[in-house]
């Protein structure tokens, strides 16, 4: 306690400017060791959240094909990032997904499919099998689809 020049008695209360730069430092020493960190995490994120959309993708027009009892076309731009199914039939487009730009939540830096038109069909039986490699900053990923619709990921 401390007592002004009427002798009244009175309490310091908060912080010195002293104590608020030290902590202030110490938060930005914390946040500059963490920051890379968390980038890479949420860069691992990012492609293994891709790579389970895409797999699911890929199973799912083996379905659509067989559902259908139509032919289900596969259509990748690797330019884009981003890939469409279109009933090979009617040409009506069944699903579109990207992975580039700031619409999307995966920013991938790579998404390349070896094989970038690729025919399923009925007999759940692709014209090509299918290589796919997607990355985001030194995190990469691959999907492999063969002929009898299997879908495996790699690295």
């Amino acid at each position: 306690m401390r007592t002004d020049s009427k002798n009244h008695k009175y309490s310091r209360f908060g912080f010195s400017i002293i104590e608020l730069i030290a902590v202030v430092a110490i938060l930005g020493i914390m946040a500059s060791i963490v920051g890379p960190a968390m980038s890479r995490i949420v860069r691992h994120n990012r492609v293994n959240r891709a790579t389970t959309v895409i797999a699911s993708d890929l199973q799912n027009a083996f379905a659509v094909a067989a559902r259908q009892r139509q032919p289900v076309r596969i259509q990748a731009d690797n330019a884009s990032r981003s890939y469409q199914f279109v009933d090979r039939a009617s040409g009506v487009v069944l699903r579109i997904r990207t992975f580039y730009g700031d619409t999307s939540e995966y920013k991938l830096d790579k998404l390349i499919f070896n094989n970038p038109t690729v025919d399923v069909f009925p007999s759940g039986v692709s014209s090509l099998p299918i290589q796919i490699d997607l990355a985001n900053g030194d995190y990469s990923k691959q999907i492999k689809v063969s002929t009898a619709g299997f879908v495996r990921v790699t690295k």
